[in-house]
C-alpha cells in the first residue's frame, strides 16, 4: 500500500448534528461504509479507498468554537470527481447542517480548479474541489 493519510479523527461539539451532517456528506465524496461504535466512547467512522474519517463528541471541558486561524487543522479538503459533483452537494450543504463560505466557482490556483468552501455544523472549514490534472 502506497504511503498517504490512513485516517482522519474529528471531535465535534455537537455529536448529534455533526453526525447527521457527516453521514448526508461522507457518501458524497467517497466514504461510502459507515461504522458506529458506543464503547468505550461514541464514534462513528466512514470508509472510503482515501482512507477513514472518524466522529467523536469533544469532552464538555475542552468544546469551543472551531477557529482556521488556531494552531491545528485548518481545512479538509475532499476531491471531487466532477464539476457537476460539486454543483450538486453545494445545492444540499445549508439543507444538511452546514454553511456555505464561498459558492462553486473556478479559483485562479491552477488551471480549472473549480470548488466549494463550506463549514460543518461546528464550524469546520471543508472544500470539495475539482482539478483536471489529478
Amino acid at each position: 500500500m502506497p504511503p498517504g493519510i490512513d485516517h482522519l479523527m474529528i471531535n465535534a461539539n455537537d455529536y448529534a448534528a455533526a453526525k447527521r451532517f457527516y453521514s448526508w456528506l461522507m457518501p458524497r465524496v467517497g466514504y461510502p461504509q459507515n461504522v458506529n461504535f458506543d464503547q468505550p466512547a461514541p464514534m462513528t467512522g466512514w470508509f472510503g479507498t482515501g482512507g477513514s474519517i472518524w466522529l467523536s463528541p469533544a469532552s464538555a471541558a475542552d468544546r469551543q468554537p472551531f477557529s482556521k486561524e488556531r494552531v491545528g487543522l485548518r481545512e479538509i479538503a475532499f476531491r471531487a470527481e466532477s464539476r457537476a459533483q460539486i454543483d450538486e452537494v453545494a445545492k444540499e450543504i445549508v439543507a444538511n447542517g452546514g454553511k456555505i463560505l464561498d459558492p462553486p466557482r473556478e479559483y485562479n490556483y491552477v488551471k480549472g480548479y473549480y470548488s466549494v468552501f463550506f463549514t460543518d455544523p461546528d464550524g469546520l472549514k471543508l472544500e470539495l474541489v475539482y482539478t483536471p490534472h489529478h
